[in-house]
């Protein structure tokens, strides 16, 4: 009776694809007919943090060194670089048949195959 929103993401690896960016990649598979998106990034950075550290009950509860030294600490590389890689299919497109299941994988290996022309 509700709707629930799922992902199928998976890591875009350029260097085995001649270290093409990702939005070549992406751009590619779209081309093949596999909708796709690369997702949010490092969510930690979108601001949401910075607004909850600048509001008047963090200021309350900690002082502005404790606050600054968090800011400073706030450094996540590995999900930084997840957040740089991601490849998102939605759940969605995976319920379907074998054939077009098979047809995602086939997009891939002939992105894979011409590699030298995403660059």
């Amino acid at each position: 009776t509700r709707a629930a929103y799922h992902l199928y993401p998976f890591r875009y690896k350029k260097a085995q694809f001649n270290n093409a960016p990702r939005d070549k990649f992406l751009a590619a598979l779209e081309a093949e007919g596999i909708p796709c998106s690369s997702g949010y990034g490092p969510q930690y950075k979108d601001g949401l943090i910075e607004a909850a550290l600048n509001s008047k009950n963090f200021k309350r509860a900690f002082s502005k060194e404790r606050l600054d030294r968090y800011r400073q600490e706030l450094n996540y590389p590995e999900n930084d670089q997840l957040c740089e890689e991601a490849v998102w299919l939605s759940q969605t497109l995976l319920l379907t048949t074998k054939r077009d299941m098979d047809d995602i994988a086939d997009a891939i290996s002939k992105i894979y195959e011409n590699r030298d022309k995403l660059a």
